[in-house]
């Protein structure tokens, strides 16, 4: 057989492996947290949903994409996962063959295997959210990237592949920009200055396609900027945390480093493909951590774009160690162990809305109103009792007219507006910062009070007269 015909069934085993990892266990965890928003909003007429996108952190791609999905699929968590899952698994075939063709085979199948072995990864991929498509769309656009480099030309055969990529991905995600401004920051190696012009094209022409939604984009980061974000500015150990969730373990995290820095000291100076991985993996990583000072956006899921690349970059390095090939087949057999024993596909997210509901209908007994703080813990809720009802119209619990915001702490309750038996549920709102000042509240007109907490950070509070 020749080597190009097994170096395909290779990448073929890669990518079906990836597959079946990410379907196996694609309902181990419960429908939770953002995921239940996305799945809501995604049942909404359009007309709604694009009045809605107006005050939403994400572009409209990924909403209509799982509208359509689940139009002709059953109504399952499960299956409002799988566009995540395959998404994910996908994104090891541009990987395979940007390090094929920038190194070898033996970076190739390491970098896939790196990241097939990740819980990172696999998170997303059990997700109905957009990261799996934006860490697909983010890598392929660097495989692209580099193989337009390779050609040496900037005609628009080259570059239409690249023009799709891009405008995907400023509909994916906001951050998406970030994606392509790292392209752009590659420009500026030596070795991609025939292409610049080229590139610079591929960029006006995003931008073009993008001026529709321009006006929604601009307006949620100005809200940002001025009124920051919900997240908090981080601690320098948060670099250190977001290599360690790229490395499963905290042991392959030093590990990987400091092979890292062993193969950039002894492959000085460093040829492109060294230098455009090192671009790809740390600007990001500390350039969102510096900016978080002002704007706080250091996340993991907002770095998901840059993940892959260090994947790649270890993968590189362990092959640039200089190590006899007998060495460095050991070498990496120890690295793909190590991420095997530490790889948790099953792994419990701690998030149970199911105890929840639970919870409530046996402190209810029977007559109870239900409020719910901060009110996004609603679909959560509802996601639990019965999926289906996320086909509903729920704005009689989420606010008619109204989009709720993470930091909105108004309740809404369901029934009687005077009860004997109150029923709330804190979801986290001492952790978010907002009010709670109904507890004095209702402890004074309902002063028989029990609470549990039924999941992590969610408690139930039972109010009686």
């Amino acid at each position: 057989m020749r080597p190009r015909s097994i170096e395909g069934l290779v990448l073929l085993a890669l990518i079906l492996t990836n597959v079946v990892i990410k379907l196996l266990w694609i309902g181990a965890t419960e429908l939770a947290h953002d995921e239940p928003f996305t799945v809501y909003w995604s049942q909404r007429p359009v007309a709604e949903l694009w009045a809605m996108l107006a005050t939403e952190n994400n572009p409209p791609l990924w909403f209509f994409l799982i509208k359509g999905w689940s139009a002709i699929t059953p109504f399952t968590a499960e299956w409002l996962r799988v566009p995540s899952a395959l998404f994910s698994a996908l994104t090891v075939w541009p990987l395979y063959l940007l390090a094929r063709r920038a190194d070898g085979a033996r970076t190739a199948v390491l970098a896939a295997l790196l990241f097939t072995l990740n819980n990172h990864h696999l998170g997303f991929a059990h997700e109905v959210r957009a990261y799996a498509l934006f860490a697909l769309l983010s890598t392929t656009g660097m495989w692209s990237l580099w193989r337009w480099k390779g050609s040496g030309r900037s005609g628009w055969v080259q570059a239409w592949p690249l023009v799709v990529i891009d405008i995907l991905l400023v509909y994916t995600h906001f951050f998406g920009w970030l994606a392509v401004g790292l392209q752009l920051l590659c420009l500026l190696l030596p070795e991609f200055r025939p292409i610049r012009s080229g590139m610079l094209r591929v960029f006006g022409i995003t931008v073009a396609a993008y001026l529709p939604y321009a006006a929604v984009f601009l307006g949620r980061l100005n809200e940002s900027v001025s009124q920051g974000t919900w997240l908090t500015p981080p601690t320098p150990e948060e670099v250190y945390n977001m290599i360690w969730r790229w490395s499963n373990a905290p042991v392959l995290a030093v590990a990987f480093l400091v092979i890292i820095l062993a193969a950039v000291f002894r492959s000085r100076p460093l040829d492109a493909i060294h230098r455009f991985v090192l671009i790809w993996t740390f600007v990001p990583l500390f350039g969102m951590f510096l900016v978080s000072y002002l704007v706080p956006v250091f996340l993991d899921r907002y770095l998901i774009y840059a993940a892959p690349g260090f994947a790649l970059l270890v993968a590189l390095s362990t092959m640039r160690l200089g190590l006899p090939k007998r060495y460095g087949v050991v070498l990496s057999g120890v690295i793909v162990a190590g991420m095997a024993v530490t790889f948790r596909p099953s792994k419990d997210t701690g998030r149970h809305p199911s105890q929840v509901v639970a919870q409530v209908d046996a402190l209810c007994d029977g007559s109870c109103s239900i409020e719910i703080v901060p009110r996004w813990y609603w679909l959560n809720y509802i996601a639990a009792r019965n999926i289906d009802a996320l086909r509903n119209d729920l704005s009689h619990v989420l606010g008619t007219g109204e989009q709720f915001q993470v930091n909105d702490s108004a309740r809404t309750s369901w029934t009687d507006p005077d009860p004997d038996n109150l029923i709330v549920v804190d979801a986290g709102v001492a952790e978010l910062g907002m009010d709670r000042s109904w507890r004095a509240e209702y402890a004074a007109s309902h002063p028989q009070v029990d609470s549990v907490e039924a999941d992590h950070k969610v408690r139930v509070y039972r109010f009686r007269r």
